[in-house]
């Protein structure tokens, strides 16, 4: 895990919910060339059993534009063979986070 990530609020909510739990995780991780390349991704944390847990925060994420990208990208990830759980702010507020993160753990997203 590394230390010199720059994550935003509710990725580092995420960052330290695994890290305080000993769970292995990769954060970061960019696959297909990244953001950089069409049909590229940077996932948020990849976790054991092929689980890419992306992290989206309502204002960015629920931009027309941006919903799309993320459908294209959820595609590509899951044509490679991951289970993609999306992990919403609303959803990782304190109140919530352990049961939110419990089933990205299992590959399950909250309900919107």
């Amino acid at each position: 895990m590394e230390t010199n990530l720059i994550l935003s609020d509710i990725e580092q909510v995420v960052y330290n919910w695994l890290t305080k739990r000993r769970i292995p995780f990769e954060a970061q991780v960019s696959l297909r060339g990244g953001v950089f390349e069409l049909g590229g991704a940077k996932v948020d944390f990849i976790l054991e059993n092929d689980i890419a847990l992306r992290v989206h925060g309502e204002y960015w994420h629920q931009r027309i534009g941006q919903r799309a990208s993320d459908m294209v990208q959820r595609e590509v990830l899951e044509a490679d063979g991951f289970t993609v759980v999306d992990a919403w702010g609303d959803d990782l507020t304190p109140d919530r986070v352990d049961d939110t993160m419990e089933k990205a753990l299992k590959g399950v997203e909250m309900l919107r």
